[in-house]
């Protein structure tokens, strides 16, 4: 495989270095050892050369073997769980620390596009000493610094500093795209020994097309020496295909980018992505002048640092916008307040001009109507106006912003005079009137790091592009264009349609009464985004507390990942209820449906909701819905929702102006008061209390958990209507095999349980009850009413033969799922069941479960 990869970077030239195959390189660093196969590990179809430094075992003998020989029943079967959870898709999961003959290792997986399970292996660092901070607890330190600060630029200084002190490199860059894809160095921290890249730009071409899209799907990425020595991957059979190792830590890099780094000088590094709504903003680059390692406790650490980072960038960003958008409203309320429906904005165009100057700024307008054409300030000549207003006149909803007006075919040579950039405005009911801003041409210095040319040359693999050799700064001078229209300013011009659309509704007593509605709206508009912008500020300050808090009462970075994650998910449903309804409050009916929507049978027989049609205000549901979800996941894991047999009553009501709610648990396990006092007991029993003057009980009865809560009237609102909560799924190709079967699930591993119940469901499976024990499947297999049944052979160390007899007994097919593959020896009566092997997919459950029901 590794000469395959060699022979394609070879083949790389000026028109093929976007195609360089970066995702399988053939090879990885040797700081680990990799195995790889199909997603149920049964057998080793690659593994790295320097493998048996690791395991003990040459590359020859695990080729072609079972996981299992290699490492290990337990190990295999651990790793079959994780391969099993859906998260293992998307990125790469830590599944521990191990002994294995070697040493002590740290052992993650992620399963591959290609359905291949990516098995990576690095030596385990020593203990930290105890009197040393965890950096997960460094990382909040510096984000809490960094998210303190009021702009972008000053949080990416903070942020340099910060991720310097957390991973030791001796230069950290920010680096900032711009729409074209160049980059720019727009904040740094250094040692003395390294030079600085500070205000330095990079063409796009520096970071190739594919390259961006693997930092989007893989953020972070580390290189622990430029002069190592790539380890090759070897593969059982040649025919096999390289090996994506998209989400590998240890996938190796390209020869190019060695190459370009080794030109600058740079001994290690360690990226890390910034994407802000699904696209790659920029990402910070640390580089070391010597090989560097840091550890897989520091590398997660500072992979959430990123994801937190561009969680703020996305924040400022909005309220920049918010801001511009603010601006333009008024500005739009001011000239309507100088006109009236008698009034011709042309003829006042020359008075209103300075006012839409303040919220676009520019050097010069032109409006257009009719053929007819008014200009203020420094605008281009009639013939390139007209020229620009031809623009698509197919598209009546037209927001165009133009950087370099000679390189456009609009204007076809017309007299530009100063101007040089230009921004259209057409809104569809004031067709065919149009507005344009214009920008005089602004003289750039562009601070090259090296000159920016693409040149051919022979290089070490062959003729390509070859790096830059130097990265001093070149400076060029361009000229042509005026200052870029930033998002914030196209924001503005969204205002500025509704403008002309009002303007336009102003020729007839009809039209006028249609401005008058839409002024209303606007106004409404704009009180949502005032609400809307105060209610980002909040729950950014809240998620940073549920961080802290989060952190207090976890165990491990695993069980702290996961309950901010669900938390954030709770508050992410409460606000997208509110988004959905705009300014009329949040039903409170929808926020327990949304928590309970699991419960929520067609017969209601698990959960009794009773109440009547309640609002909760904006502010005041993400609170309640965070509230909620602690009780449902309380009632989940260990309460009567644990349980099919257990029940749940929620009623609620109004009286003396005051809202009361009552939470009642019958049917589950025996319930006896936790000694643990953690974070979300705390916030079910303090949250009411303090955030709304309320008060809030709750009671661990050996019968059942009870909780209830009173609500101020002064924090409820009126409701039309009550918010539809609509479940969202899709079965796409797979054949509906269970329509409207019922199914019995008897799996120990929660996660599995709930992907396993997800995905029978999007089977037609009208009904499904879990169990995660001998005892409990044995008492539902015994009710009956069950079309078939899904087992996991081993719960947790007792097998599921008896609850198999069973159904034998009273004629219910079913299959059998485990982790240990074909290594339990099965009793006669039970080896014609059909075995399928974790993770399971849902083609493959479709097919057995058709065969099985026929």
């Amino acid at each position: 495989m590794d000469n395959t990869a060699t022979q394609l970077h070879g083949d790389l030239s000026l028109d093929t270095c976007d195609l360089e195959p970066i995702h399988t390189p053939g090879r990885i660093q040797p700081f680990g050892a990799l195995l790889a196969g199909p997603s149920d590990l049964s057998k080793i179809e690659y593994c790295s050369a320097n493998v048996a430094e690791y395991l003990g075992i040459e590359p020859q003998v695990l080729l072609g073997s079972a996981f299992s020989k290699a490492i290990g029943e337990q190990i295999t079967h651990d790793l079959r769980n994780l391969a099993s959870i859906s998260t293992a898709r998307t990125q790469r999961e830590r599944l521990g620390r191990y002994t294995l003959d070697a040493g002590d290792f740290e052992i993650y997986l992620h399963v591959n596009p290609q359905n291949q399970s990516v098995v990576e292996f690095e030596r385990a660092p020593t203990e930290t000493p105890s009197h040393r901070k965890a950096p997960i607890d460094e990382m909040r330190k510096y984000l809490a610094s960094a998210g303190s600060r009021d702009s972008i630029e000053k949080m990416l200084d903070a942020c340099v500093v910060g991720l310097g002190a957390l991973t030791g490199y001796d230069r950290v860059l920010a680096y900032r795209y711009a729409e074209n894809g160049d980059g720019e160095v727009v904040a740094e921290m250094r040692s003395g020994a390294a030079t600085s890249f500070l205000g330095l730009r990079y063409p796009a071409w520096d970071v190739p097309e594919q390259a961006r899209a693997l930092q989007i799907k893989n953020p972070l990425r580390m290189l622990t020496d430029v002069a190592q020595d790539p380890v090759p991957v070897l593969a059982y059979d040649k025919k096999l295909p390289p090996l994506d190792m998209s989400l590998a830590h240890l996938r190796g890099i390209s020869p190019i980018h060695v190459e370009y780094l080794s030109n600058m000088g740079v001994g290690a590094t360690l990226t890390i992505g910034l994407v802000v709504d699904g696209r790659l903003w920029g990402m910070f680059a640390c580089h070391h002048l010597s090989p560097r390692v840091i550890g897989s406790d520091v590398r997660i650490a500072v992979e959430l640092f990123g994801q937190m980072v561009s969680l703020l960038i996305k924040q400022r960003m909005d309220i920049s916008e918010t801001r511009r958008r603010h601006k333009a409203a008024e500005a739009r309320e001011r000239i309507l307040a100088e006109t009236d429906a008698n009034t011709d904005f042309l003829h006042s165009f020359q008075s209103l001009a300075p006012i839409l100057a303040e919220v676009i700024e520019c050097d010069g307008l032109a409006v257009t109507y009719e053929g007819k054409t008014l200009i203020h300030g420094s605008a281009p000549s009639h013939d390139a106006i007209a020229g620009i207003s031809r623009y698509d006149d197919t598209q009546e909803d037209v927001i165009l912003g133009i950087e370099n007006l000679t390189q456009s075919d609009l204007v076809n040579g017309a007299e530009l005079g100063a101007s040089a950039g230009a921004l259209l405005i057409r809104a569809t009911a004031a067709y065919p009137m149009q507005l344009m801003f214009f920008r005089d041409e602004k003289i750039r210095s562009l601070n090259w790091a090296g000159k920016p040319e693409k040149k051919l040359d022979a290089g070490p693999l062959g003729p390509r592009i070859t790096p830059r050799g130097s990265f001093d700064a070149y400076v060029e001078s361009q000229r042509g264009f005026g200052n870029p229209w930033t998002a914030s300013e196209l924001a503005a011009a969204r205002e500025i349609q509704i403008l002309l659309t009002q303007i336009a509704a102003k020729g007839e007593r009809v039209q006028l009464m249609r401005h008058q509605d839409l002024v209303t709206h606007q106004r409404q508009q704009d009180l949502m985004i005032a609400e809307l912008n105060h209610r980002v500020k909040n729950i950014l300050a809240l998620i940073r507390s549920l961080s802290r808090q989060a952190k207090s009462s976890s165990a491990s970075l695993e069980s702290y990942a996961l309950a901010l994650e669900q938390r954030i998910s709770a508050l992410a449903a409460a606000h997208d209820l509110a988004v959905s309804n705009s300014m009329n409050g949040v039903s409170l009916r929808s926020v327990l449906e949304t928590e309970l929507q699991p419960f929520l049978t067609d017969d209601a027989s698990q959960v009794l909701l009773t109440g009547p049609k309640i609002g909760l205000r904006a502010d005041v549901a993400p609170i309640i819905a965070l509230v909620m979800h602690e009780i449902v996941s309380n009632a989940v894991k260990y309460g009567a929702l644990s349980t099919p047999d257990g029940i749940v009553r929620v009623q609620w009501s109004v009286s003396d102006d005051m809202l009361k709610l009552s939470w009642k648990e019958l049917g589950g396990p025996p319930v006896e008061e936790p000694t643990r006092h953690g974070f979300g007991r705390s916030l079910v029993e303090k949250a009411i209390t303090y955030e709304f003057d309320g008060h809030a009980v709750l009671s661990f009865a050996p019968g059942g958990v009870t909780f209830s809560f009173e609500l101020p009237g002064e924090n409820l609102v009126d409701l039309e209507a009550e918010t539809e909560v609509k479940l969202v799924g899709s079965v796409g190709v797979i054949e509906m095999a269970a329509s409207d079967k019922s199914a019995l699930l008897v799996e120990d591993n929660v996660v599995l349980a709930m992907d396993m119940v997800e995905t029978l469901t999007h089977l037609g499976t009208s009904n499904v009850e879990t169990a995660s024990t001998v005892e409990a499947g044995m008492k539902l297999a015994k009710k009956g009413g069950f079309d078939f049944a899904v087992l996991d052979m081993n719960l947790r160390g007792v097998v599921s033969f008896s609850i198999a007899e069973h159904l034998i007994e009273a004629g219910v097919p079913f299959i059998f799922v485990t982790g240990y593959g074909s290594s339990i020896e099965l009793p006669e009566t039970l080896r014609q069941v059909p075995i399928l092997t974790k993770p399971v997919d849902e083609g493959t459950l479709s097919r057995c479960i058709e065969k099985l029901l026929q």
